[in-house]
């Protein structure tokens, strides 16, 4: 190998380089849109075999963590305990020095880990992402971006990409071109080395085929594989040496053009959005249950907007918000003892997805308390011994598909959380919603 050659723009070896790729951590961006697979994907890597020793730093769209993190394990089926939780949704603004705070750990302890995850959310953008790795210097001599692997939702990835029928119905709740994240989701595909086409057991051969050559068309460059549950060969997405800075750049402005050509919108489109995080109304109640609160909002350099704690802006509490998609955390009663009913639960989440009750949700995810299904709960008037009977369950949802399903790994559910991703979201409605499923003793 010549001292010339690089792999993401870092020398490899000789010239003036004292710290060759060989002797850097690699990092592995996991990106793609809301709901489409990645925190499955990352379940995926960390449960199989694969030789590294993995370090995970994992986004959210909230102000607050630890609703999926529970339920990720390692390949001996234990909570995988090294994560890094960063909250508020984009890494390319008010979570990149919490990014660089978090690499900068990771790398002091080298002797545990050798490879990173990151996994963006749905909104973040990758670009964004990328750049973090190659403008902070202090951290580039130590790391490499070993590739960005995009997952792609089989189910829902042509809305998302604003690619319609001329025939298609008006957009409705439920449809991800109603999220307006087109020039989000279209970065993600020209950012990948690797793209996912997943959820493949929801589409038919001929719509995974037109979207394969819509993928293709953005970026002919990326491997593209065909998943369900997000399973591909690990030594298709670890350790491939992808990443190239100069191709990024090309694709991204061929993007551009053509996104500017067909709609009007450059790139700033990405980074004009805002923040909006409250924490609480000053009576006691935490950011799920706040009632009556308002925040003021300071911006920073990108333009974004974040919540501060006083004044009186229009901010509602528990509430991020990126380009009109707005997060809303709900938090359940501050009890041990406080248990939800998988069933109305259920029939709940029928209601916020299939009829629209709650506006425009398009994502949620919840970790709740319960009680075990062969256990008779329907005599809410008998008390019951939560320690005896309770277990967690974690909620899934996407578009208006939803699964609710019992989650034995996470042994520990402090406080229930519920979130939800979507426009227009009605939050009184969510937390009345919420309040009927709780079981009462």
């Amino acid at each position: 190998m010549s001292p010339s050659e690089k792999v993401d723009g870092y020398d490899v070896g000789g010239g003036a380089d004292t710290n060759p790729v060989s002797k850097r951590t690699p990092i592995t961006v996991l990106s793609g849109a809301l709901g489409s697979g990645k925190t499955t994907l990352l379940k995926y890597i960390l449960e199989k075999p694969h030789g590294f020793k993995v370090a995970v730093i994992q986004n959210e769209f909230s102000e607050e963590m630890g609703i999926e993190s529970p339920l990720i394990t390692d390949e001996k089926g234990e909570t995988f305990k090294d994560i890094v939780e960063l909250p508020n949704g984009c890494l390319c603004c008010s979570a990149k020095d919490g990014l660089l705070v978090a690499l900068d750990a990771l790398l002091e302890d080298k002797r545990r880990f050798d490879y990173v995850l990151v996994e963006a959310t749905g909104v973040a953008d990758p670009e964004a992402i990328c750049e973090i790795f190659w403008v902070d210097d202090g951290l580039g001599c130590r790391v490499y971006l070993d590739g960005v692997v995009t997952v792609v939702d089989a189910h829902n990835a042509l809305s998302a990409l604003g690619v319609r029928d001329t025939d298609a119905p008006k957009l409705e709740h439920g449809d991800a071109a109603a999220l307006g994240l087109e020039a989000e989701t279209a970065k993600q595909v020209a950012c990948a080395d690797v793209l996912i086409l997943n959820k493949c057991d929801l589409a038919g051969e001929a719509e995974r085929k037109r979207i394969a050559a819509q993928l293709t068309s953005m970026n002919p460059v990326a491997k593209l594989f065909e998943s369900t549950n997000s399973s591909v060969p690990l030594d298709a997405i670890l350790g491939i040496h992808a990443f190239d800075r100069s191709r990024v750049a090309t694709l991204l402005s061929d993007l551009s053009e053509n996104t500017e050509a067909g709609h009007g919108h450059g790139h700033e489109d990405s980074h004009g959005h805002g923040h909006s995080v409250g924490h609480g109304d000053g009576h006691g109640h935490d950011a799920g249950y706040a009632h009556g609160s308002h925040s003021s909002s300071a911006h920073d350099g990108h333009g974004n907007a974040h919540a501060a704690s006083a004044g009186h802006g229009s901010v509602r509490p528990g509430v991020m918000a990126h380009r009109g998609v707005e997060g809303i955390l709900l938090k359940g009663v501050d009890s041990p003892s406080a248990l939800y009913d998988p069933d109305k639960v259920q029939s709940w989440m029928a209601e916020v997805l299939w009829e629209s009750k709650a506006g425009g949700v398009y994502r949620c995810k919840g970790l709740f308390l319960g009680p075990r299904q062969d256990d008779d709960t329907d005599d809410e008037d008998e008390p019951m011994d939560a320690e005896a009977n309770n277990v967690a369950y974690a909620l899934q949802g996407v578009g208006k598909l939803f699964e609710i399903e019992e989650a034995p790994q996470v042994k520990e559910v402090p406080v229930s959380k519920f979130l939800f991703i979507g426009k227009d979201v009605k939050r009184d409605v969510l937390e009345a919603g919420l309040e009927k499923c709780l079981i009462k003793s």
